[in-house]
């Protein structure tokens, strides 16, 4: 009796204790990110320190055109404080974005401990690669808008998505124009996933397989079509992977570049650059080569391997999400995925811009159906399915 009231006494509490846990040491996390931040070599903050010395304008840094004088810009116009120095801007970003974190995650369902792990992952990843003065974090700003699209409270899932396609769209417009890729991809993703989502005859597994085949062909589609209507923005992409990676190979600082494994000028051979496009995808999404580049990659590692896994998950149940939110949130995630394969130049770039869509990716693995407990009912449900399929191939040969 005394330990039924004991339980009843814990309340909500003890009924939301994942949640409760991973609200205590949000900022926890933040602290120890940012101490260890202080303790990583510069090289791993070259972009910061360069967009640092132009908002200061430091007449010793060299400046660089496109989304570094925007970035510049930007951080000018809000340095209301007088920051001048790395450390200033990484604490004050640190402290702002975690306490919007912190509210993000108390409309969050109570997750499991896998995904409470995760959770604090990414947040100690935000913290140390994000939440800084850089273009990072400007790109996770965006992404906050579109977080706050999907939460509007109206019915039709076309208008958000239409209006977050917008608010991508615009981001290519005044800060890194590959941008306007993604915003076209989230929008033909979508009607892709929902072609998918309303045939039930499809078994989930070769629903998965599907699915991946038609995104792929679609890029491929979206190059043909672009070499024809776009040539100049064509030969843009077809050049950007060789061009970020010129002069990188023998730099001690690039370990974790993305070379193509098919040799051959990628720039002008279409057939030759979508095949490596294939490859480079499936190395992004299951970075190997991280984990065996040293201890010190292996987070990195399980971040991607973590995020690839709870993606696959989602594809499997597209029928069963109930949530339009969710539903929404993978066709823009996906996009910016596909997306991404294009111009990411090595893996550390690749995990660090994709911790930076935190708004949207944790409305994909934060939710009931992404819980372990939930996973274990999804074999169930697999197994009496083969069960099933076994015995009735037994009573047709008797």
């Amino acid at each position: 009796m005394s330990d039924e009231l004991e339980l009843a006494n814990k309340g909500g509490w003890w009924e939301n204790r994942n949640k409760n846990a991973t609200l205590v040491l949000v900022f926890v996390v933040m602290l120890a990110a940012k101490l260890l931040t202080m303790l990583l070599p510069a090289k791993y903050f070259y972009d910061n320190n360069r967009i640092l010395g132009m908002t200061n304008e430091d007449m010793r840094v060299h400046a660089w055109a496109g989304s570094y004088i925007v970035a510049a810009n930007f951080f000018k116009a809000i340095n209301i404080f007088g920051f001048t120095t790395l450390s200033q801007w990484s604490w004050f970003l640190g402290l702002f974005l975690t306490l919007i974190v912190f509210f993000m995650v108390l409309r969050l369902p109570e997750p499991d401990m896998v995904q409470t792990i995760f959770l604090l992952a990414c947040i100690g990843l935000l913290n140390i690669y994000v939440f800084n003065i850089g273009k990072d974090v400007i790109q996770f700003l965006f992404f906050m808008a579109v977080y706050l699209v999907l939460l509007i409270p109206i019915e039709s899932s076309v208008m958000k998505i239409v209006f977050s396609a917008v608010i991508l769209y615009f981001e290519s417009k005044v800060f890194r124009s590959y941008y306007v890729l993604i915003a076209a991809l989230v929008l033909a993703i979508y009607c892709i996933l929902v072609v998918f989502r309303r045939n039930h005859k499809i078994p989930p597994t070769i629903k998965i397989v599907i699915t991946v085949v038609t995104m792929y062909l679609l890029v491929c589609a979206m190059m043909v079509v672009a070499s024809v209507a776009m040539p100049g923005e064509y030969h843009q992409i077809m050049g950007i992977r060789d061009y970020s990676l010129n002069g990188r190979e023998d730099d001690v600082d690039s370990v974790t570049i993305i070379k193509n494994w098919v040799g051959g000028d990628n720039s002008t051979n279409l057939p030759l650059f979508l095949l490596n496009y294939l490859i480079n995808a499936v190395r992004m999404m299951i970075p190997f080569e991280l984990a065996v580049k040293g201890v010190q990659y292996l987070p990195f590692f399980f971040f991607q391997v973590a995020v690839t896994v709870y993606l696959v998950h989602l594809f499997g149940k597209l029928d069963e999400i109930e949530d339009n939110t969710q539903f929404l949130a993978i066709s823009i995630f996906l996009g910016y995925v596909l997306a991404s394969v294009l111009f990411e130049p090595d893996f550390g770039s690749w995990v660090r811009h994709e911790a930076a869509t935190f708004p949207v990716l944790h409305l994909l693995v934060f939710s009931p159906n992404q819980r372990l407990s939930q996973w274990k009912l999804d074999v169930e449900k697999i197994k009496g399915r083969v069960g099933r399929h076994a015995n009735t191939i037994a009573r047709a040969e008797v």
